[in-house]
Parts: C-alpha cells; sequence; structure tokens
C-alpha cells in the first residue's frame, strides 16, 4: 500500500479524477487530494473529501489562516504524485518551476515520482508552447501519460482527451512496482506485433478485423518499464505512442512478415499481440468497385503466411510468444494446439465470445499456456496487469531457460 496525492486541475475532465481516486482505493493505496480553485469550479472538494475521507487541500494556507509550510506538510509521506487532469496552464507553471498555488507548489517540493495525465482541448495540446513544457517535464523525470485521440467536450474529434481512468491507474501501479521489476529486462530486445492487419479488396475497401492494440501497447510499456529495449510492429493502430519505444508501421499481413523478419535476427523475445489476417483477396482490384455493376459480389481469397509459425522454424534461440484469441468453449484446445503446432513457447488465450475479454476493450481475460505444461487461467483484469503477468510468465526462459526447439 502506498500514499499518493492526486493533484486535480480545471478542465471538464475533473469528473475522470473522481473514479481515479477510488481505483487507486481498490488497490489498497491511501490518496490525499490537492486542487486547483479552477477544478473546483467543476467538481467540488467535497466530493473528493467524501470519497478520500481526507481534508482536500485548495489553499497555501493552513486551518489557521496563517503563511508557513503548508505544502510541506502535504507532501509529508507521500509516495507518489499523481496530477490528473493537467491542464495546459498547470502544465506550462510546472515546466517553468512556478509555484502560484498549493497544487505547483507541492510540485515543486516533491522528491518521490510524479505522473501528469494531460487533458485539454487539441489544439492547445498540440501548441508548441505545451509540447515545449511536456518534454521539460520529462526532462525534469515526470512521467507523462499521453492523452487520448476521441471526442472532446467541445464537440472537436482529436488528441487531447484524458487518458481512461483504467490506463492512470496502471501507470501509477507500474511505477509503484518499479522496485521489484526494474531492470528484469535490462538489455533483452524485444519485438512486438500490434493491430489488426487490412487486406485490400479494391483502393476503398479491405478485409480486416477487430484489433485495437491495446493488448500490444500494454506489453510494449510493460517491457519498457523493465528496461528491455522494445520495437514495435503496428498495423492500423491508433493510440499515442510511448517516448523510448521504437515503432515501424505496417499495415497489410505481407508487410508485417516482411518487417518482423527483418526485425527476427536480433531480437531476444518475438511477441506475435497482432491480429494478422489468416486470408487475404487473391486479386486487388484498381480503382474502386461499382457496386452498380452486380447485385452480388464474390471475392477468391487465398492463405496468408502463418508468421508466427515461419519464425519458429528460423530461430536460434529466441524466445516466442503467441496470441490466440478464439471463440466459445473449445477455443482453449485450440489454442494448446497452436502451442504444440507451431512450437513456441507460450501462446495467450483470450475466448473473443466473452464481451470484454479480448478486442477494443481495457480489460482482458486470458490462459496463459506454456512453458511446458504449465497454464495460468486469469480473471478478468486490465490489459496492463494482463501485460505484467504475460511478461512474469516468460522470464525465467529470457533468465537462462532453453527455449522450445522446432
Amino acid at each position: 500500500m502506498a500514499e499518493i496525492l492526486l493533484g486535480v486541475t480545471g478542465g471538464i475532465a475533473a469528473y475522470k479524477s473522481l473514479d481515479v481516486l477510488r481505483m487507486l482505493q481498490r488497490h489498497g493505496h491511501g490518496v490525499s487530494v490537492v486542487m486547483t480553485h479552477t477544478a473546483e469550479r467543476f467538481v467540488g472538494a467535497a466530493s473528493f473529501a467524501a470519497l478520500s475521507r481526507r481534508e482536500v487541500g485548495t489553499t497555501m494556507f493552513g486551518d489557521d489562516d496563517q503563511p508557513g509550510y503548508h505544502h510541506l506538510d502535504v507532501n509529508d509521506g507521500m509516495d507518489l504524485m499523481l496530477v490528473a487532469p493537467a491542464s495546459a496552464n498547470s502544465i506550462a507553471q510546472m515546466a517553468s518551476g512556478m509555484a502560484t498555488n498549493l497544487l505547483t507548489s507541492c510540485y515543486l517540493a516533491f522528491r518521490g515520482p510524479v505522473v501528469v495525465a494531460p487533458a485539454m482541448n487539441t489544439s492547445m495540446w498540440l501548441h508548441p508552447a505545451t509540447q515545449r513544457n511536456i518534454e521539460s517535464l520529462r526532462a525534469f523525470g515526470v512521467h507523462i501519460i499521453e492523452p487520448e485521440s476521441g471526442l472532446l467536450a467541445d464537440g472537436a474529434t482529436g488528441p487531447g482527451r484524458l487518458a481512461e481512468p483504467t490506463v492512470i491507474v496502471d501507470a501509477v501501479e507500474s511505477l509503484l512496482r518499479g522496485v521489484s521489476h526494474h531492470g528484469d529486462l535490462a538489455g533483452t530486445q524485444v519485438l512486438i506485433s500490434a493491430g489488426g492487419t487490412r487486406e485490400p479488396i479494391d483502393a476503398v475497401r479491405f478485409v480486416g478485423n477487430r484489433s485495437s492494440g491495446r493488448m500490444a501497447w500494454a506489453l510494449a510499456a510493460a517491457a519498457h518499464d523493465r528496461g528491455a529495449d522494445v520495437t514495435v510492429v503496428q498495423a492500423n493502430v491508433d493510440l499515442p505512442r510511448e517516448q523510448g519505444i521504437t515503432y515501424l508501421d505496417a499495415s497489410t499481413a505481407a508487410e508485417m512478415r516482411e518487417v518482423c523478419r527483418t526485425q527476427f535476427p536480433g531480437t531476444d523475445m518475438l511477441i506475435m499481440c497482432a491480429a494478422v489476417a489468416d486470408y487475404r483477396p487473391v486479386d486487388q482490384r484498381a480503382g474502386k468497385l461499382d457496386k452498380s455493376a452486380a447485385d452480388s459480389l464474390t471475392v477468391q481469397m487465398e492463405r496468408t503466411t502463418d508468421i508466427l509459425a515461419e519464425l519458429s522454424a528460423l530461430r536460434d534461440e529466441q524466445v516466442l510468444v503467441g496470441f490466440a484469441a478464439e471463440h466459445g468453449p473449445e477455443g482453449l484446445e485450440r489454442a494448446r494446439g497452436k502451442r504444440v503446432r507451431k512450437a513456441v513457447d507460450m501462446v495467450v488465450h483470450n475466448d473473443a465470445a466473452v464481451d470484454g475479454a479480448a478486442f477494443e476493450g481495457p480489460d482482458n481475460i486470458i490462459t496463459i499456456i506454456g512453458p511446458g505444461d504449465a497454464e495460468l487461467a486469469l480473471p478478468r483484469m486490465s490489459k496492463r496487469q494482463c501485460a505484467d503477468a504475460i511478461l512474469d510468465a516468460v522470464l525465467p526462459l529470457v533468465s537462462g531457460g532453453a527455449p522450445v526447439t522446432a
């Protein structure tokens, strides 16, 4: 259990901080809250006081209304500071070393890890001044949780939306676990495939799937936090990219195969998390098909190359992990067969028939098959928690265990 100082700044996303607070409490942490006066215009201090069961800090002065060291008193005993949401104004003050309110004063005096989750209008987020301030905070060692893209309060669509509370809490948990996990993958070259490939029918239409890339993104972040050198081969993923991770783009199964084959020889661990198309159209039609030309359309399909099986046959001493998004009660047995057939070290199974257990959402329900005869069935948890469980399971192989040989 840790003591966390939650800073809330002004913005419509301030209401989500209540969810963050409750999630942190469910993880067993104590949470104290400091707010800017602007934040109080969106969510009252009484709401945070009721949930945290602690006094909420809103002013530089203590209860006796006398100047003193209130910001130092607030920081006392805190293990981590989280600012969520962080407005453009507060980020600018933090980057400039200004202490105009209790929150920014607490930040300047804080001596533990600091996490900042920005939230603002797209134009404000993309402005060079904001980007410069974000880079300044990173240079100070602040951990930035990139905002997500989506529909914003002003009706616009683009980057700037506060990351989901589960993502924020996962980042906090990762930092707090850093002592036990820090460096256990140092020097390891990890290659991760992500997203879903798209196989063109014509210049407009394609055959694709629902993979969002969230699971692979969580794996990449978890491996990076453990000290690994991470390369992600991504297909059609629309998620913020984390600093320190290398991203390579591929759209089709053939493109992903080419990039993975190129990167594989220098890799210690391959995690094939992408949903790669099993079939593709034999012929890609030029231009756009005219639907008025016929009442029906038949598209002849052909098998794509099984990238994981191909790389398994080519491997030297790399550790290989595959994913099996199956459907229905027989899926687990099919996933077991996939591990044996492709001669890989581990397969991670999830059931796409279970709502929220596979694609698009923040959570997953997985069974880790391997190494050997080992199996670990996990309850529903965040994809970041799943990622850490997967890396925990594969770590003995990276640390000297013998990988499966074809």
